[in-house]
C-alpha cells in the first residue's frame, strides 16, 4: 500500500475512548463520598462546568491546576452545596476517572488493525491530566498498540498550542510535518491544532454529518474510512 502518512496522532477522548461513560462513572463515585447525589441533571451540570473550564484551557484563560478545583466550584455553587476541600475531591476524581478505560465501539478492533495492518507510528495525543490519562492507558489496553502518549499536563503545553506539536515533533525527530496527520474529534483543539502546527487534520464525527469545515482535511464518520485516508489509492 501507498501510503500517504507515516505519523497519526490519535486524540484520546470521544475518539478512541468513551470518555461520556467514563465521566459519569468516575463523577458519580465521587459525588456520593462527598455527600452529593449524583442525579443525572447534577452529572450533565458537572459536564457543563467541566467542558467550560477545558475550553478556557484551550483558550489560555486557565492553568491546568485552576482548572483541577475550579469544574468542582463551579458545580458546588450552581447546585447550592456547601464548599468543601476541592482539590481533594479533584484527587478523588482523577482516581475514580483513571479506573474508567473504557473504549468506544470498535476502537479496538481499528487502533489494532492500524498497528497492525498499516506501516505508520500512532502516538496518542491528548489534552487530559496525568492520573486518569496514565492509568485509562494502561486499563484499557490500547497500549499494546500504540507507540507512545502525549500528555498535556507532562508537556507544559495543551492542544492547540503550537508548542504542545512542536514538542512532539522534537521528541520524535519529525522533520517532514507533511507526514503527520492528526485525527479526533474536536475542531477547537484537535482540527485547530493540527492546522495551528502545520500536518493534516482528520475530524472523526461519530455523531454527526460532514459539513465542509475548512479546519478539516478529511472527514470521517466511521473508523473504517480512516484507512482510507491513509491510502493514496482512495479520496
Amino acid at each position: 500500500m501507498s501510503k500517504r502518512y507515516d505519523v497519526v496522532l490519535l486524540d484520546a477522548d470521544d475518539t478512541v475512548y468513551d470518555f461520556k461513560l467514563a465521566e459519569k462513572t468516575a463523577v458519580s463515585r465521587t459525588l456520593r463520598k462527598f455527600g452529593v447525589e449524583p442525579t443525572d441533571g447534577v452529572v450533565s451540570l458537572y459536564s457543563t462546568c467541566n467542558l467550560w473550564c477545558w475550553k478556557a484551557l484551550e483558550r489560555g484563560e486557565l492553568d491546568r491546576e485552576e482548572l483541577k478545583p475550579r469544574r468542582f466550584q463551579m458545580l458546588f455553587e450552581r447546585i447550592g452545596k456547601a464548599p468543601v476541600d476541592f482539590y481533594a475531591l479533584n484527587a478523588m476524581y482523577e482516581h475514580n476517572l483513571s479506573q474508567c478505560g473504557f473504549m468506544l465501539p470498535g476502537a479496538m478492533d481499528f487502533v489494532k488493525k492500524l498497528h497492525e495492518e498499516y506501516d505508520v507510528k500512532i502516538y496518542m495525543a491528548t489534552n487530559g491530566l496525568t492520573v486518569p490519562q496514565t492509568g485509562r492507558y494502561r486499563r484499557s489496553g490500547v497500549g499494546d498498540y500504540i507507540d507512545g502518549i502525549y500528555i498535556s499536563e507532562q508537556i507544559g503545553a495543551s492542544k492547540p498550542d503550537k508548542a504542545y506539536f512542536d514538542y512532539i515533533f522534537a521528541d520524535l525527530g519529525v522533520t517532514d510535518k507533511s507526514r503527520v496527520i492528526i485525527l479526533g474529534d474536536s475542531l477547537t483543539s484537535d482540527m485547530q491544532g493540527g492546522r495551528n502546527a502545520g500536518i493534516a487534520t482528520c475530524r472523526y464525527l461519530r455523531e454527526g454529518k460532514p459539513d465542509g469545515n475548512p479546519l478539516c482535511d478529511y472527514e470521517i464518520t466511521s473508523y473504517g474510512e480512516f484507512f482510507r485516508v491513509l491510502d493514496k489509492g482512495h479520496l
